[in-house]
């Protein structure tokens, strides 16, 4: 069982690696959306359907995947109550509502784009969530050390 430190050590390499995998697929996904038509004999549309989606949720997949490790970074350096890690949550938050709502409009041309703009509303409502705890519990330390220092 890892302790605390090593999961977020862990949780750290692992946004790494996804912020590697999402360059590497943002390159690669004309190629392998193309193979899979061919291989599958899916319609000729989805390739262009599957890019038009996938392309403009890239950059927010990729902005929320760098304010996750920032947090991840301010927790390693026990800074947990960090006004910023609530302000990185509702960019994170609100990269998943728009991602949502690319997804789902996508929906309508490529069933599985209904899931995937389910999957992250889903996400969006509890990086809400835990925006609103890191919130509460940055103010609440901040007025206990500002009682202290008095």
């Amino acid at each position: 069982m890892l302790d605390a430190k090593k999961s977020v050590k862990l949780c750290i390499i692992f946004t790494n690696l996804f912020i590697a995998l999402l360059v590497f697929i943002v390159i690669f996904l004309p190629f392998g959306v193309s193979w899979y038509v061919e291989t599958m004999h899916r319609s000729q549309k989805l390739p262009a359907t599957i890019m038009v989606t996938c392309y403009p949720c890239a950059p927010f997949l990729g902005i929320s995947l760098v304010m996750l490790r920032r947090i991840l970074k301010r927790i390693s350096a026990d800074r947990i109550y960090h006004s910023g890690n609530s302000h990185d949550l509702r960019i994170i938050t609100y990269c998943c509502l728009i991602i949502a709502v690319i997804t789902l409009i996508a929906g309508r041309f490529y069933l599985p784009f209904y899931i995937v703009g389910g999957t992250f509303l889903f996400l969006a409502l509890v990086g809400y969530s835990l925006q609103t705890v890191f919130r509460l519990l940055s103010e609440k330390f901040s007025e206990e050390e500002t009682k202290e220092n008095l």
